[in-house]
């Protein structure tokens, strides 16, 4: 546990050596602080005149403005991941630090909790931000404080499963921005795919005139298809969560990921020192 600590507190105290931890918290404090105001502003003028807007009457405060604020953050923190994870393992092989660092009487899991630990920490400042953001409305709403919490945890949880990809990315390129680049190129990836499911039929489109076996056979693979494209992207799983909603599969889909990841860069790291 001492070595975790230690390399934990190495990694970020190494963030703020450079600008990347300073830009990476600017930008978060910057996008999702200008996204609050636009967002609340927003509500105020269709809650005014909520005819104009196609509402019936006051939308939901939560549904309306929080859940889609909250997920906001989560994919912002989703694209700006890159920037924390991209150096965690991969500058340790690109200067070529990591064996120096293996002569240590450290273990593989040392290495990896402290990393991914201090990648941790660094969201935690981020969702220090985004809270100073939401703790602005309790004075002017009735928002229950259990919501907002639960809507900052899904921001967490959410940062945790995507710090956890970026990380095991790390694990297999040697270059820094190279491992960002791909990060990156993954993240929007999903985010393209959650999208493009979304707006999937629910039924395969077949003609008429298709065989009653096979359309039975390709119904059913469609519907596995897109059943797995929906369950995909890491935002679709924080919707609920964002709203207060209290969904144990959404929970367990953010930590399987995180462990599942995690797994994989235990893998991958014995491997390079296998072959070393």
């Amino acid at each position: 546990m001492k070595s975790v600590w230690s390399i934990g507190k190495r990694e970020f105290m190494s963030f703020f050596i450079t600008p990347s931890g300073y830009v990476i918290l600017g930008l978060i404090a910057l996008l999702t602080g200008t996204a609050f105001v636009m967002s609340f502003l927003t509500y105020v003028q269709i809650s005014q005149s909520p005819f104009q807007f196609g509402y019936s009457s006051v939308p939901d405060f939560e549904e309306t403005f929080l859940s889609p604020y909250f997920v906001f953050c989560g994919i912002m923190i989703m694209f700006l991941s890159p920037i924390i994870t991209m150096r965690l393992l991969s500058e340790e092989y690109h200067r070529g630090t990591m064996e120096l660092l293996l002569t240590y009487p450290l273990r593989d899991r040392d290495i990896i909790f402290g990393k991914f630990g201090s990648a941790l920490a660094v969201l935690l400042l981020a969702i220090i931000l985004i809270a100073l953001n939401v703790c602005l409305l309790l004075p002017f709403t009735d928002v229950e404080k259990s919501v907002l919490l639960f809507g900052l945890c899904s921001v967490f949880l959410m940062g945790m499963a995507v710090l956890s990809v970026g990380l095991f990315i790390s694990s297999l390129i040697t270059y820094p921005i190279t491992a960002g680049l791909v990060s990156f190129g993954i993240y929007l990836m999903m985010f393209i795919v959650g999208n493009v499911a979304e707006k999937l039929p629910a039924v395969a489109p077949l003609p008429n005139t298709f065989p009653l076996i096979l359309k039975n056979i390709v119904e059913r693979f469609y519907t596995l298809f897109r059943s797995l494209l929906l369950e995909l992207p890491l935002d679709n799983h924080a919707k609920n969560m964002a709203l207060g909603i209290f969904e144990p599969k959404d929970i367990a889909y953010y930590f399987l990921c995180t462990a599942f990841f995690i797994f994989l860069t235990f893998r991958s790291l014995e491997s390079r020192n296998w072959r070393k």
